[in-house]
């Protein structure tokens, strides 16, 4: 937790595992056995030490949505240094990570003050301990009665004696003391052995950890009122649990005069103090006590199933969660929710990132730029989803953008276009660049594309896309794709043998965007062909590729074109070529013809699938030429991107 929002997220998401398992408690209060009310509590446990949104996940459907939609409403007039209202709340860690730097803002303020609540608490009760503990050293030795009597109690139900037994004055009640070096502190009058077999029990148990850690617990969360209590039922539940296990070990009339000792020992002074226990811990908590003892039964072992049953589903819920996915709001809505359910959205995928920044332009859409939009740029973006929806704003970009004088089909929302990418290269700094193109629906009689070059970068697991140049229309009636001259290629070369060759290849990216039809009628006026969904697909992959591929041979003597058969083949970096040229399933054969013709030849169709095997430009071709008997293997690497 780096800031107030991730722990405001993480607090409530323990909230609403703590209530989901306070209403499951209730329901099973007199079903499942005390082990089960205890043990239960280790799933808020868990939840507590796990980073809220791990995998994805949440407990409660449209909580982060929330959480970011205050946030935004709140840092978009703030200058916080911890936080930003433009980036996603993300919990790196279930304790605080404080960074020590002059604070911006109330928020950041806020976020120091809980950190340091977090550091008093953890002293207060450190020093709780430290004056208890001192108090308990100055215990006087107890009577060689009272040290017989512990003896007894502890060989008779065989468990462990203490380290050190004292008598402290003042004290209602024995209790056990220090994790470590244990202690059984007694009080001045006489104790039942009942008494005593509650407090060994407890050691046997491990009961003194657990307080410790319940303690820790507070501490990280010692603002919210829900898991404090939460921790006084499970504090109250550990002592439920061990008066089964004595009830357990009693028989007859001894059950119900140990009811009798509970009610006289509603004292809570060091209820709460760590690594230590206490039958005496208040009265509300001696009262649920009392009713658990008269409905105290031998639960039979069949019930050890079913408890883990319920238990699991209870984890899963609390743990596991939902998948968190959040609708994508419609492209005109606004304000700090939809921004919220935009900001949960963000593309995960490269195909994801281009879908969302393509649909943006078609919408005309603050909301979804705001989704890929890069930092340098998100503010202006967020800016413009949140001032209100005008429709006056459509009509002026319907005939201001390229889309209009390019003829394409306007459908609200959305111009009616299918995009693709061409040319995916690596940038060397994790990223891509390439062309995005927009051409008409299937079945549609416009004619011309828009084009605009775009940058793909990553932005710590999401991806972000930045316009490089102008969208521009360009009308002709003889326009084609994917092999064309007429788009963007990129060029490999390789020299040899007397030979020089460039290989001219294009790669062309999309995804299936499409609502299918049936028949064509009024509200589907696009033909059976289908229309656009015009809400972005920020997680999707490439489900169609076509590649293109030419060839130019020249001799290095003469400057002549050379007509030999060429094969060609995608590489990986490192890869062997003539294990590429065996192995690709993308390998072009072609003979060049002369310098002055098309150089994009042939193209391998389209290819479809969710596993596409080539997803971007390869870093370079393996390409084989024939001579006769003699056969070249050559190597042509990437010499200019062809991005316009």
């Amino acid at each position: 937790m780096e800031n107030i929002w991730a722990f405001l997220l993480q607090t409530l998401t323990a909230s609403v595992a703590a209530a989901v398992l306070l209403l499951a408690k209730r329901l099973f209060l007199d079903k499942l056995s005390p082990r089960w009310q205890y043990g239960v509590w280790a799933i808020l446990a868990v939840r507590l030490l796990l980073p809220a949104g791990l995998w994805g996940q949440t407990p409660l459907p449209g909580l982060s949505v929330a959480v970011e939609a205050v946030k935004t409403g709140a840092e978009s007039h703030l200058s916080s240094a911890l936080s930003s209202p433009y980036a996603i709340t993300e919990v790196l860690s279930p304790i605080p990570l404080v960074r020590l730097i002059r604070p911006g803002s109330v928020t950041d303020l806020l976020f120091y003050l809980y950190a340091a609540g977090v550091v008093l608490s953890l002293l207060w009760f450190f020093l709780s301990y430290l004056a208890l503990r001192r108090r308990v050293a100055g215990g006087r030795t107890p009577s060689p009665a009272a040290l017989e009597q512990v003896k007894a109690v502890a060989a008779r139900y065989r468990l462990a004696r203490p380290q050190r037994v004292v008598v402290l004055p003042g004290v209602e009640s024995a209790f056990v003391c220090g994790p470590l070096a244990r202690v059984l502190v007694l009080p001045e009058r006489e104790v039942d052995d009942k008494v005593l077999l509650h407090e060994l029990l407890h050691l046997e148990y491990g009961d003194l950890w657990a307080g410790v850690a319940l303690c820790a617990l507070r501490c990280l969360h010692w603002c919210n009122p829900v898991l404090w209590f939460c921790w006084d039922r499970a504090q109250n539940d550990c002592e439920a649990l061990c008066d089964q296990r004595v009830l357990e070990r009693l028989e007859g009339e001894e059950r119900r005069a140990y009811g009798v000792i509970l009610l006289s020992m509603a004292d809570g002074r060091y209820a709460r103090a760590p690594g230590t226990t206490s039958m005496a811990n208040g009265g509300k908590n001696i009262k649920a006590r009392i009713s658990s003892i008269a409905r105290f039964k031998r639960y039979p072992r069949g019930m050890g199933f079913g408890s883990g049953c319920v238990a699991a589903v209870l984890a899963i819920a609390c743990l596991a969660g939902t998948s968190g996915a959040v609708d994508i709001p419609d492209f005109d809505q606004r304000g700090p929710l939809a921004l919220a359910r935009t900001q949960v959205n963000r593309p995960t995928a490269v195909a994801g990132a281009l879908d969302t920044y393509a649909k943006a332009l078609l919408c005309d859409s603050p909301l979804y730029y705001a989704m890929v939009a890069p930092e340098a740029s998100r503010q202006a973006a967020v800016e413009a989803a949140s001032a209100p929806y005008r429709e006056s704003e459509l009509e002026d970009y319907l005939y201001s953008a390229p889309f209009h004088d390019l003829g394409f089909r306007w459908h609200r929302p959305a111009w009616q276009a299918e995009w693709s990418v061409m040319n995916l290269l690596p940038d060397g700094a994790g990223g891509y660049t390439g062309v995005l193109l927009f051409t008409p629906m299937r079945g549609d009689e416009a004619q011309g594309l828009a084009w605009q070059p775009v940058a793909v970068r990553p932005l710590g697991e999401f991806w972000t896309v930045e316009p490089t140049g102008e969208l521009t229309a360009q009308l002709r009636e003889d326009w084609w794709l994917c092999p064309s001259t007429s788009t963007p290629y990129a060029t490999y070369t390789a020299e040899g043998e007397g030979l020089y060759l460039e290989v001219d290849f294009q790669c062309q990216l999309w995804v299936d965007n499409t609502v299918q039809t049936g028949s064509s009628d009024f509200f589907s006026p696009f033909s059976t062909s289908g229309y656009l969904d015009p809400k972005p697909r920020p997680h999707a992959s490439f489900t169609q590729l076509q590649t293109g591929v030419g060839a130019r041979l020249v001799s290095t003597e003469t400057g002549e074109a050379i007509s030999l058969p060429i094969t060609v083949a995608p590489m990986e970096p490192g890869d062997d070529p003539v294990r590429a040229l065996a192995e690709s399933h993308y390998t072009f054969t072609l003979s060049p013809g002369s310098l002055d013709e098309d150089p994009v030849q042939s193209s391998n169709g389209v290819t479809g699938g969710e596993n596409l095997t080539l997803t971007e430009m390869p870093a370079a071709l393996a390409v084989s030429i024939r001579d006769g008997a003699d056969t070249y293997t050559w190597t042509a690497t990437l010499e200019r991107g062809g991005q316009s």
